[in-house]
């Protein structure tokens, strides 16, 4: 009698233990479901990579492609912000305008530099010091944000938007690889 509960413990064991073992997603769009409101977005961007063409998907590729769209944008982002920083254009505009273009200017600056980081680290197969990176990135822009709060900020609004969306996903797609 000990013998057979000690075969139903082990067996029991043994499927608890399965049970816990992350599956990672099969499909793009399974993939993109962690990215929660942005689901729509993760998709469209993802869609044309190489790696969500493979069955199952090719999750760590698919993280590679948000992380380097997500730094793209930063990059053009920060380009942006620094062309309105010296341009005749700031003067016309509010002091708090002014200091928000200089502090986002800054900030995407270091978002972008971090997102390159997070690429370089998903490279090498470091993906959760790529996680932490990405975090990292999403953190400034949020900073940037915050710091622009009240501030009437017309063009800004629409091109800071899509790096936190980007960082969004990059994020939640490299947590699916991390959690393998």
């Amino acid at each position: 009698m000990a013998s057979s509960s000690m075969i139903t413990f082990a067996a029991t064991l043994c499927l608890v233990a399965a049970s816990a073992v992350a599956v990672p997603p099969a499909t793009l769009q399974e993939t993109c479901q962690s990215a929660g409101e942005q689901e729509a977005l993760c998709v469209q961007l993802l869609s044309s990579s190489p790696a969500a063409q493979k069955t199952p998907v090719d999750t760590p590729g698919l993280a590679q492609a948000a992380v380097m769209a997500a730094g793209s944008n930063a990059t053009e982002t920060a380009a942006h912000l620094q062309r309105l920083f010296e341009s005749e254009d700031l003067k016309k505009m509010s002091p708090e305008l002014q200091r928000c273009v200089e502090d986002c200017t800054e900030r995407y600056q270091s978002a972008a530099k971090f997102l390159g980081q997070a690429s370089e680290k998903m490279t090498a197969g470091s993906f959760d010091e790529a996680s932490v990176l990405i975090d990292g990135a999403q953190s400034v822009v949020t900073l940037c944000q915050r710091s622009c709060e009240g501030v009437p900020q017309g063009e800004l609004t629409a091109c800071t938007k899509g790096v936190d969306q980007l960082c969004t996903i990059a994020a939640s797609v490299t947590r699916l690889v991390v959690q393998k």
